[in-house]
């Protein structure tokens, strides 16, 4: 009894168990086809959705290529204007640059007049300066040679001096030895015309020597004075020239 009873236990729990694992298969079939089902409904939503997404991308993208060409453009105009206005700018300085580098030429030009014009001054200066020393030292070698020339004058002058007071001193002299000659010779020519007609005891022998050594004096004095005068005539003329 408690056997068959056990027996039939076993079997329900068999039939249990069987019932179950099939529940579990159908729930698991159940499962693979729901998510077969969502699945495949999510692959068409997210189909439909990239092809959504794709279509916008690709507006987007024909947009941005539009974007681009009209960017392009603007700035091929904005090229075009900025080469312009660069252009103008580089146009305009180049025409201030010249402008100024004008004016620095002219004012150069002006300097370089003024100072050629300074130069010339100075070098008039430096002729009328070369002139005037040249006209200095004719004037200091004419002194000189002045200077020379007194020099001479003043010690011949003084030679001629003393040259004419020793002629006049000897010509002093010359004269007074005449005055003196005279008389003797004339003593002597009576004593000798005495010696000789023999008129008188008192005349000696040696009375005509004595006459005549006198007489040869007397005309050496005269010579020698007449020589005296002419050089004191000399002098003279000498000192009249020399401004004396």
């Amino acid at each position: 009894m408690n056997k068959q009873t056990e027996i039939e236990e076993n079997e329900d729990v068999v039939v249990i168990e069987e019932r179950d694992r099939r529940s579990y298969l159908y729930i698991a079939i159940a499962g693979v086809l729901g998510l077969a089902v969502g699945g495949l409904i999510g692959s068409s939503l997210t189909a439909s959705k990239w092809e959504s997404a794709y279509q916008d991308m690709e507006q987007n993208y024909q947009s941005l290529v539009e974007d681009k060409q009209q960017l392009v453009q603007q700035v091929e105009v904005r090229v075009a204007n900025v080469d312009s206005e660069v252009e103008d700018k580089l146009r305009k300085a180049l025409e201030v640059q010249t402008e100024e580098n004008q004016q620095a030429l002219e004012a150069l030009q002006s300097q370089v007049a003024e100072l050629e014009k300074v130069n010339l001054s100075l070098e008039e200066q430096v002729n009328k300066q070369k002139q005037t020393l040249a006209e200095a030292n004719k004037a200091n070698s004419q002194l000189n040679r002045q200077a020379d020339m007194q020099a001479t004058m003043f010690e011949r002058s003084r030679e001629l001096f003393q040259q004419e007071l020793k002629v006049k001193m000897e010509l002093e002299s010359l004269e007074k030895e005449r005055e003196s000659l005279l008389p003797k010779i004339d003593a002597l020519k009576v004593d000798c015309d005495a010696y000789l007609e023999g008129t008188s005891w008192d005349a000696k022998s040696d009375s005509c020597d004595k006459q005549d050594e006198a007489n040869s004096r007397l005309s050496q004095v005269n010579q020698m004075i007449k020589v005296h005068q002419m050089d004191l005539k000399q002098m003279k003329e000498l000192s009249e020239q020399l401004g004396l």
